[in-house]
């Protein structure tokens, strides 16, 4: 509907007269007419807002004032339009409605009447691939014929309106001649190339479910690596990445949802304080089983219905200084990639930064999107024979890193599955767009594979060293052999002070007295400036589920000392010591 110094037009009983709306009343004696408002309300667009989860309605209203001059053009819910709340906000005070108990049911029943004339518009607040008119559409802002809106910082989101095959040319220099060492650039490379197939992965139930770790001190490029890999998707740098630890919880949550089949990153796990490290560590532990699982949170309507779930559907990399005390199940749900000082070669990566300035990583992403599309969803038998090779993959994948002989979490097989596909799948695009040869292919996966299963190695051996029950046993090695914290023979326990007492000991056993020697872990761990996750009472049980005690009849025991009986858990001296070896070698 066009406003500009026109009039809307209403239909009976409403007219306008000196550029103010009225209503014509009949009563018995005759009619008259009652002056609603001194200014012209109608209704210039419909909008349906699809955030990927639900369609609501929101009105975007227009209209004239008293003197002919256009108002601006407002958006509003319809929950909102009759409260008119927004007029005085959005309008000013010069717009007065008039006194009367029907006259705002009035003017809102005038503007809705306007609606027949008014456009209709679809707005998506949600990124990635939608089956429109049956057809699949990649949804990104800029990039299609459709009105995609994300707020904030993830407006920096966007496709370029067209892409030349020639942007691809800066793929087979980022795999042959990478800014940093390869096994930390094609992990993100796999992860960046793997996100766009989420929504077909989730179609064959093998949705990836993990987050990639990015390690690295202050200075080593990780935020600068960050923000290139997340360029393929938009307008990024190191000081504007889109989501931060020092955002709100709820906040990190509602922008994750809203960027599916995209690549982000949340950026800076940096704790300045203890309690901060607490608070951060708990959005970190969120992250994790959000991306781990991808189960959204459940929410309640003002009337208590229930809200549809919004999980993550895209893929995160989360930067940090250190690893994050989420503990063993957190860390399992991520892939650790580590840049170490002097990795970055800042004078190989400026060709890189101007390729990312200029568009040109954007353009290879949706040049990448297109091709999916055309090869693969033109038609719905081609499109679920590759949703079906996309889950042989995964399975077959998996199945040949199980059979690798590495000992790890079981979740660990399935990251690695999903980052070769991501991989693979990369490099069949290149080949099919005679960018990359089949020799090159070749040597670029099997490659690959060999550095992915040495970090997964590398990534096995970290997670089981930060096991709640190998921490402890290595913290209490530590306080023992410092002097800080006293063990007694079992035979002779008047042998010496019993001052810092927290185990009695035989060749075989350190009888712990659970209480005492938990406090001294934590009180250590605190000291270092590190968290200790897990209780008291829930030690012994971590302890033997990683068969470190003696657990015949429970996992406590009583014995005798010094003529008293003693509850005491029984810590194998021999396990022990290959967990502290383990932990130092």
């Amino acid at each position: 509907m066009e406003i500009n110094n026109r009039s809307p037009s209403y239909p009976h009983p409403f007219k306008v007269i000196d550029g103010c709306l009225f209503k014509e009343v009949r009563t018995k004696n005759g009619s008259y007419d009652q002056k609603l408002c001194n200014f012209l309300p109608c209704i210039v667009r419909e909008v349906t807002v699809d955030d990927g989860a639900e369609e609501r309605k929101r009105l975007v209203l227009g209209g004239v004032r008293q003197d002919g001059s256009p108002l601006p053009e407002i958006e509003v819910t319809g929950s909102d339009l009759g409260s008119f709340g927004w007029l005085i906000d959005k309008w000013g005070a010069d717009c007065v409605l008039e006194v009367g108990f029907s006259v705002r049911d009035s003017v809102r029943y005038a503007i809705q009447m306007t609606a027949p004339d008014a456009e209709r518009q679809t707005v998506y607040e949600v990124t990635g691939w939608k089956k429109i008119g049956g057809d699949w559409r990649f949804l990104m802002p800029g990039g299609e014929d459709l009105t995609v809106r994300l707020p904030g910082k993830l407006a920096r989101y966007a496709f370029p309106a067209d892409a030349s095959p020639d942007a691809l040319s800066v793929l087979p220099c980022l795999l042959e001649n990478p800014p940093a060492p390869r096994e930390v650039i094609w992990p993100l490379l796999a992860c960046t190339f793997l996100t766009p197939l989420n929504c077909f992965l989730r179609m064959g139930d093998c949705e990836p479910k993990f987050m990639l770790l990015f390690l690295g001190r202050t200075g080593t490029g990780k935020s600068t690596l960050s923000s290139f890999f997340l360029s393929f998707f938009g307008h990024f740098t190191p000081s504007d990445l889109p989501i931060s630890f020092r955002d709100t919880k709820n906040s990190i949550g509602e922008c994750c949802a809203m960027l599916n089949d995209v690549l982000t990153c949340v950026d800076d796990f940096h704790p300045s304080s203890r309690k901060e490290e607490q608070e951060l560590a708990e959005k970190a532990q969120t992250l994790a089983r959000a991306y781990g699982d991808r189960v959204g949170r459940g929410r309640l309507r003002a009337d208590a219905t229930l809200m549809p779930a919004r999980p993550p559907r895209g893929n995160a990399i989360l930067t940090a200084e250190l690893p994050p005390e989420i503990g063993e199940s957190g860390l399992a749900r991520c892939f650790t990639v580590e840049l170490h000082p002097g990795d970055f070669d800042t004078d190989a990566y400026k060709f890189f930064e101007d390729a990312s300035r200029q568009g040109i990583l954007q353009s290879c992403m949706r040049l990448f999107t297109e091709w999916l599309r055309g090869k693969f969803l033109h038609d719905a038998e081609v499109e679920q024979a590759f949703v079906s090779s996309l889950r042989e993959a995964f399975e077959s994948y998996r199945e040949e890193f199980r059979r690798s002989g590495v000992p790890c979490h079981g979740r660990l097989p399935e990251i690695v599955a999903w980052l070769r596909m991501g991989f693979v799948v990369l490099l069949l695009f290149l080949k099919d767009v005679n960018v990359f040869s089949q020799e090159q292919v070749d040597a670029c996966r099997a490659e690959y594979v060999s550095l992915l299963y040495a970090a997964a190695q590398t990534q096995a051996q970290s997670i089981e060293q930060d096991k709640p029950a190998h921490i402890f046993v290595r913290k209490l090695y530590a306080l023992i052999e410092s002097g800080q914290a006293t063990v007694l023979p079992k035979s002779n326990p008047y042998s010496c002070s019993a001052k810092d007492l927290v185990a009695y000991e035989d060749d075989e056993f350190y009888y712990l007295l659970n209480d005492a020697a938990h406090r001294a872990v934590r009180q250590l761990c605190e000291d270092q400036g590190e968290l200790f996750v897990i209780g008291s009472r829930a030690l012994p049980k971590a302890l033997a589920e990683e068969k470190l005690i003696d657990c015949d009849g429970g996992n406590t025991r009583s014995i005798r000392v010094g003529g008293r009986t003693v509850r005491v858990v029984a810590l194998r001296k021999e396990r022990a010591r290959q967990i502290v070896e383990e932990g130092t070698s």
